[in-house]
């Protein structure tokens, strides 16, 4: 381009003139040509622009074939533990229970137990123990067989011979529930003479219990501490239902 300038601006015109600049025609062309060059250029820095963006895909190879983009994984809840989800739970369970305090599981190999206190709805305070055991403590300390039986669940005979109410209740689960009553721990007899009652009708029943075997050998406890005042005991302090709510929870697992 430089050359056709040159050779533009050489030029000795003839008679007559020719009705134009040679160097103004020559500058015009030169910077038509740098115009040119400047599109050419851009377009293929734009090219490869385009170029670099486009992913080739051979003949037969589908999206799947395309490595994903890398997604954030969510580490999996930890799992509460049992003295929290008791804390939770206990409020839902013994509804209308006021100053609840669930004390710190306290126990020895495989067994550990739990003491919950609380004002009832008469404003009387009450607790129940709730422990958590695992084969061996069950196997030692809450034989399943012959739960319910009058000889071995009482410390002693009442005066009308009838025992408390105790009832075995096998889940579809597997688990194997035993829930049982008991009177005073002491009362008078027909003749004035002080027996101890404490499994069968004295009187009405003051404490419920009941267990849950699991299983997988292990067991769940709830016993029935009834009224922490001095105040006679009038009743006991859950129903079936809430014990049952409580020592089926799946979320205690003997250990």
């Amino acid at each position: 381009m430089d050359e056709l300038e040159n050779r533009l601006r050489g030029i000795e015109l003839a008679e007559p003139p020719l009705g134009f600049d040679p160097d103004e025609v020559a500058g015009t062309a030169a910077k038509k040509a740098r115009n040119r060059r400047g599109v050419v250029a851009t377009g293929v820095a734009t090219l490869a622009v385009i170029a670099a963006a486009v992913v080739f895909v051979a003949p037969g190879d589908g999206p799947e074939r395309l490595a994903p983009a890398a997604s954030s994984q969510q580490a999996p809840p930890v799992p509460k533990d049992d003295l929290q989800h008791l804390k939770d739970v206990v409020p839902k369970v013994i509804v209308g229970a006021k100053n609840i305090e669930v004390g710190n599981f306290v126990g020895y190999g495989d067994l550990k137990t739990s003491e919950i206190r609380y004002t009832d709805e008469e404003g009387r305070p009450r607790g129940v123990n709730l422990t958590i055991s695992g084969p061996a403590s069950t196997k030692d300390g809450y034989p399943r067989e012959g739960r319910c039986d009058p000889e071995k669940v009482a410390d002693g005979i009442g005066p009308d011979r009838k025992p408390m109410r105790c009832v075995e209740l096998p889940q579809p689960d597997g688990n194997f529930v035993v829930i049982s009553e008991t009177t005073p721990k002491s009362a008078v007899g027909t003749e004035g003479d002080i027996i101890v009652g404490q499994g069968f009708s004295v009187r009405n029943p003051v404490t419920r219990n009941a267990i849950a075997f699991r299983p997988g050998g292990g067991s769940v406890n709830i016993f029935d501490l009834g009224t922490l005042d001095d105040a006679d005991r009038v009743r006991p302090s859950l129903t079936d239902q809430q014990l049952l709510a409580l020592i089926l929870d799946p979320a205690f697992v003997p250990k």
